[in-house]
């Protein structure tokens, strides 16, 4: 019996004409004029001759762009998988990129050169790592590139090279017919869209109930690309359990479900090799923080099955549901201490609330949102005001509106977006060190460390200890 790792709604019998590499093309970066052309060597090693030679131990053919001046990989799985296929002759024949798994890689799914004859659709896998033209990396951009698979694989050169979830580990190795990049992962061709797989995986059977329910499955099966949190049926269980208002799916409003859903998909693709600490914005509009301390957790969710690939997206597996907020900035002010009820009685009186609450003209805002002992140092040390009430002329109420739109941007901006350097307010702007705010004219207001980063419905809170004057 084969070893089935992927399945494919394909024959196993794919055929492999020549004319399919000659069907797959690459973009460049730049233009004609600007792009290096690079030869082929007009003599040398084929690509399999060249994989071959780092099985014998005597390539010669090194690139300088490699982890590590003494990395040796080896490629006696692949060149195996190769010859069996009968690729071996395609491969050594076609001007061609190949990205090249090690042995230490299919070790790493238990494949060796005794069982690699086993894995079904072996030659759809390997054809996912073949790119009809030479490729080098100097001219590889952000993006998704054909295969002679006829699935795409998805490029990033933020940090290094990276295809899909495998890092280029030795790039552009020059053979007779092309080039070849050391990658190490296996890469594997995409069947389904995020939505077919959560609909065939026994895991995510309720997640796909969800998603029918909230009208999306139209958008998570023909979308897209979207990276997908998603929660295990074991998630929502936990969820439904815990939960005061809702016995089962069939409990929480239409649109409530959708919001949640939305709150777990993020734009493009995000592989785990691509994630780092900070915050993601959502399909929600609110953003989930990503926390690579220990492990990768999404909020307070740990990441237990990385880097599924769909044809219109990639999944992670998560096991809690992520909640979104549910209140507008004014709501969350409301809820929480410190006490905010000076902050919002100003905003009322200068006919803000309305603004703050999300009824325009702005979608997303950012709050510095002094607290009321704030409020109470600031009419302490003022000579002109001892409480709001005190605010009753026109030009005090236009003075009231300036202050607080000083400490209102638009946008979600997170503490991992702000650095030292000026912060644009609706009101002017200030200067941020460190979390001190040094233009206020009480001294130095401070954001408390332990409450950045609140999130609303259409924006984002960070408590501040002192009221800025612009």
């Amino acid at each position: 019996m084969k070893t089935q790792l992927f399945k494919t709604r394909r024959p196993n019998h794919f055929n492999l004409p020549i004319l399919v590499f000659a069907l797959v093309l690459f973009t460049y970066s730049c233009s004609n004029e600007d792009t290096e052309v690079v030869e082929i060597e007009a003599e040398g090693p084929s690509i399999v001759e060249l994989l071959e030679s780092f099985n014998q131990g005597g390539a010669t053919s090194k690139s300088s762009n490699s982890k590590s001046s003494d990395y040796e990989p080896t490629f006696e799985v692949l060149s195996k998988a190769l010859a069996r296929t009968k690729l071996a002759s395609t491969v050594s024949r076609n001007r061609l990129t190949v990205f090249a798994p090690t042995d230490k890689a299919f070790a790493e799914l238990g494949l060796t050169t005794k069982n690699i004859t086993t894995v079904d659709n072996l030659a759809e896998i390997l054809l996912y790592h073949v790119v009809g033209m030479p490729v080098y990396s100097f001219q590889l951009e952000n993006g998704p590139v054909g295969t002679a698979n006829g699935a795409e694989v998805i490029i990033n050169i933020d940090n290094g090279v990276l295809v899909n979830n495998a890092t280029v580990t030795l790039a552009d190795l020059k053979a007779r017919n092309g080039v070849v990049h050391v990658i190490d992962n296996v890469l594997f061709p995409p069947t389904m869209s995020i939505a077919g797989i959560a609909d065939t995986n026994d895991n995510f059977s309720i997640l796909y109930d969800a998603v029918a329910k909230a009208g999306l499955g139209g958008t998570l099966t023909t979308g897209g690309p979207f990276t997908v949190f998603a929660p295990t049926n074991q998630a929502f269980i936990d969820l439904l359990e815990a939960s005061e208002d809702f016995n089962s799916l069939d409990d929480i409003p239409v649109d409530l479900l959708k919001q949640i859903l939305l709150y777990h998909v993020v734009n493009g693709y995000v592989f785990s090799n691509q994630l780092s600490d900070g915050f993601v914005p959502t399909l929600n509009g609110a953003a989930v923080q990503l926390n690579l301390t220990s492990g990768v957790m999404i909020n307070d969710a740990d990441v237990i099955a990385a880097n599924v690939q769909a044809t219109n997206g990639v999944i992670h597996g998560i096991n809690k549901v992520l909640m979104p907020p549910t209140m507008n900035l004014v709501g969350t002010a409301s809820s929480f201490a410190p006490e905010f009820s000076v902050l919002i009685a100003a905003a009322t009186k200068a006919g803000l609330v309305g603004v703050l609450s999300g009824d325009g003209p702005y979608e997303q805002l950012t709050v510095f949102a002094p607290t009321n002992q704030a409020f109470l140092n600031f009419l302490d040390e003022s000579e002109d005001y001892d409480s709001l009430d005190d605010f009753d002329t026109e030009e005090d109420i236009a003075l009231l509106t300036s202050i607080l739109l000083y400490h209102v941007a638009e946008g979600r901006i997170y503490s991992s977006d702000l650095s030292d350097g000026s912060v644009n307010t609706l009101g002017g702007s200030f200067d941020l060190s460190g979390l001190g705010i040094t233009t206020s004219s009480m001294g130095t207001a401070s954001l408390d460390p332990s409450l950045l980063n609140v999130q609303a419905t259409n924006g984002v809170i960070h408590v501040l200890d002192a009221v800025l004057i612009p």
